[in-house]
């Protein structure tokens, strides 16, 4: 009780319980709500997912009304065609037959969703060479002659596209191709150029020579789908490079209407970009002749859908059959664009639209200009983005202040009310005005804040002052007493596992000193030493876990986050050996306390992932840390008495530590491991580092370790004497003695031919 009596809240919770029940988790719902303001910010994909999934929703509650009289029609070679007209892809005579047939019912321009990039395998040209090739082809010299004269079906394909204006597809891809595109447009553009703004490309797979020659125009028919696979946003335009490209929809639009010249408007363009609160450009819309097309900031077209219309198709075997009159089908495409794609199965052009998964991706082109034409948009502008915010924080703000004053269950139906008027806000804004206003993250602010403050008034209520009294019965270290006075919860038994650079400090013979010395000199050397020790470790951002006699066990980035933690303990043990040497200095000279000579120690530091937390028994636990990672440390320390150093440091801390002087010592592995450890002596800080001497002695011990690992005794050991002499200066000449006496050793019992330089341990 005496312990609990000497704790004090912080100011602002001075409070009493009551109070304090409204009191916290009022400030819990508004860092709440700050947090999901940051998330808006953000803009985590995972929430981006559940928006696009409510929008999907409206899509299928609500779609585009579907307008038979709009001037697009589609021509799919679908499963049917296939299996009257034969195995795709069909023969371009059978292809420029399709051409003719439609242009002579009148079709305003055609659009192909296919890629025709390799020239037809089915022409008699290159039949007869590839019949040529056959041990029998002597005996048909004749026909490959006859066959040769034939017309290749390549030219009746290109030649049929003079008979009407044709839109020809290409693939973007992401690798370096030399070929581009055919340019049969211009751009003019307000604002920032907007191939600095939308997604860029390497390069693309375009239309055959021949036939790219007698296009009229020529877009891209890749999609972007989302992260499900769902074709949401539709790109209008894409860069290669400092060209620029319309999307196959767009062109075949451009090329009906007649328009030249595509007008392209950025966020600073428009007089709108200090009104967005953006700092980059953002591309707005694109003019098409009448036509004006939104997009949003990367040049991206909101598809919005219809349900599927069967009007909206005419199957090819029915365009292509002598058998079925022209009169049949020749309205529906009459001064039409007509776009032709594949729709059969298999032929890997399906695509998941919100309304219906399965549908040929020729089908989104169609829509985005049906809608283009009918003025029919989903609607995002950019001050959408602002009530969305605004919505967040009331929501937040409000909840926070009423929910710990309604209790839970008034504050569920204020919760309920609450979030009904926002979903249904965000449907009404859809139906009505076509507005995509995502209700998600006020949605989820509201669940979220409702079973925060409900529950942390409870616990409050009725556990505060019981777990507070339990907890400062146990002994805790003064950094994690004032870090649970403001967070009680996190006095929890376990821990956590985080990267710690943990040291190990012990002094050298000191069961020797001990013998010298009585027991009240042994406790005060002992003060004296380890005081000034603590407080730089303190002061360099260390957390003391323990003392053992004579050593001094603590690591740093825990409990609180240290970005540096490994150069802090590296300065740290610098300035501990600094003051080592002040204090053998110091007390040499006098007589008042007793000190044992020379005093030297032995200090391991390395870096790892270690369990950290309160750990104990629910009698008594201390904030410590365990782990490989501090097994390793004190092994290290051990090593520094068998390499006659003061300071060694693993692998993982000194990768950290490239602007400090360090130095590699060996390849070693420790008893208990079966991993080799790179160690390394601590020679100095950035000053030393820069000297002329410590720049020599990293040359010459790359020689010397290769030499070493090479098993070249001879040409590592000439090295030892410039090493010694230049390591003299910074205290760990005394390595090079145990590197020269190992050397003997390895020339009398020499190691495996195939050693990997990796020195056994053969004891801690």
């Amino acid at each position: 009780m005496g312990q609990f009596m000497k704790f004090h809240w912080p100011q602002w919770l001075r409070v009493s319980v009551k109070n304090r029940k409204i009191v916290i988790p009022t400030v819990l719902g508004l860092l709440v709500t700050l947090g999901f303001y940051l998330a808006y910010v953000s803009k985590p994909a995972s929430i981006e997912q559940l928006g696009n999934l409510v929008f999907d929703s409206y899509q299928k509650w609500k779609p585009r009304d579907y307008n038979p009289d709009t001037p697009v029609r589609i021509i799919d070679i679908d499963d049917e065609s296939i299996a009257r007209v034969g195995q795709w892809p069909w023969p371009r005579s059978t292809m420029a037959k399709l051409n003719d047939k439609l242009a002579n019912a009148g079709a305003g321009v055609i659009a192909y969703d296919v890629i025709f990039s390799e020239p037809d395998r089915t022409s008699p040209k290159n039949i007869a060479k590839i019949m040529r090739e056959n041990p029998m082809a002597d005996t048909a010299k004749g026909v490959f002659a006859h066959m040769a004269n034939l017309k290749d079906h390549d030219e009746m394909f290109a030649e049929s596209f003079s008979r009407i204006p044709v839109v020809a597809g290409f693939f973007l891809i992401q690798k370096h191709s030399e070929k581009r595109p055919a340019f049969r447009h211009g751009f003019a553009w307000k604002g920032t150029k907007p191939s600095l703004i939308i997604n860029q490309y390497a390069g693309a797979i375009t239309t055959l020579p021949i036939l790219e020659a007698q296009i009229a125009g020529e877009g891209f028919v890749s999609f972007k789908p989302e992260g499900d696979g769902i074709v949401r946003l539709a790109p209008m335009l894409s860069g290669i490079g400092d060209r620029m490209y319309p999307a196959l929809s767009v062109e075949a639009l451009r090329v009906a209407s007649g328009a030249k010249t595509y007008i392209l408007s950025s966020s600073d363009g428009t007089d709108g970009m200090a009104a967005r609160g953006t700092k980059n450009p953002e591309m707005v819309k694109m003019r098409v002749g009448n036509f004006e097309i939104p997009t949003n900031k990367d040049g991206e077209f909101i598809v919005y859908f219809s349900k599927p219309q069967p009007e909206r198709y005419i199957p090819a075997w029915k365009i292509l059959s002598d058998e079925i009159p022209v009169s049949e089908w020749a309205d529906k495409i009459s001064g039409h664009i007509v776009f032709i794609g594949t729709g059969a199965e298999g032929l890997k052009d399906i695509v998941a639209t919100p309304i219906r998964a399965g549908e040929p991706g020729v089908l989104v082109h169609a829509q985005i200009v049906e809608q283009i034409i009918d003025g029919q948009f989903l609607k995002r502008p950019y001050w959408i983005g602002m009530i969305e915010l605004l919505i967040l924080l009331i929501t937040g703000a409000v909840l926070a202040l009423i929910l710990p004053r309604l209790g839970a269950a008034k504050g569920a139906v204020a919760s309920l009310f609450l979030a009904f008027l926002i979903a249904y806000g965000s449907w009404y804004g859809f139906k009505a005005e076509q507005f995509l206003i995502n209700p998600i993250y006020p949605l989820m602010a509201i669940l979220v804040l409702y079973l925060l403050i409900t529950l942390s008034s409870f616990y409050i209520t009725e556990s505060e002052r019981s777990q507070i009294r339990s907890a400062f019965s146990m002994y805790l270290s003064p950094t994690m007493v004032k870090k649970v006075s403001e967070d009680p919860s996190l006095l929890k038994l376990g821990g956590v596992e985080r990267e710690l650079t943990i040291i190990f400090l012990d002094i050298r013979s000191f069961s020797k000193i001990s013998e010298g010395l009585e027991p009240e000199e042994i406790t005060t050397f002992l003060n004296i030493f380890l005081s000034p020790m603590t407080t730089i470790l303190q002061d360099n951002g260390a957390t003391i876990d323990k003392y053992m006699g004579d050593a001094i066990v603590a690591f740093w980035n825990a409990p609180l986050d240290d970005a540096d933690h490994e150069v802090n303990a590296a300065r740290a043990v610098l300035a501990m050996m600094l003051k080592l040497g002040e204090l053998n200095e110091t007390y040499a000279k006098q007589t008042e306390v007793k000190w044992p000579g020379e005093v030297r120690v032995g200090i391991g530091l390395n870096t790892g992932i270690c369990c950290v937390g309160n750990l104990g028994s629910e009698q008594r636990f201390s904030y410590s840390m365990i782990g490989d990672a501090a097994n390793l440390a004190s092994r290290i320390e051990g090593l520094t008495k068998q390499y006659k150093v003061s300071v060694l440091i693993g692998n993982s801390t000194a990768a950290k530590l490239e602007k400090m002087a360090i130095v590699e010592a060996d390849l070693i592995q420790v008893i208990g491991r079966q991993t080799p450890e790179r160690i390394y002596i601590l020679a100095g800080e950035e000053g030393m580092a820069a000297t002329d001497d410590y720049k020599t002695l990293i040359s010459v011990q790359e020689k010397f370790l290769k030499a070493y690992r090479a098993q070249k005794w001879a040409s590592a050991k000439k090295y030892i004497p410039q090493l010694r002499k230049l390591a003299q200066t910074m205290d760990f000449a005394g390595y090079y003695d145990i590197m020269a006496e190992r050397i003997e050793g390895y020339k009398t019992n020499p190691p495996p031919k195939d050693w990997g330089g990796v020195y056994v341990a053969t004891s801690k």
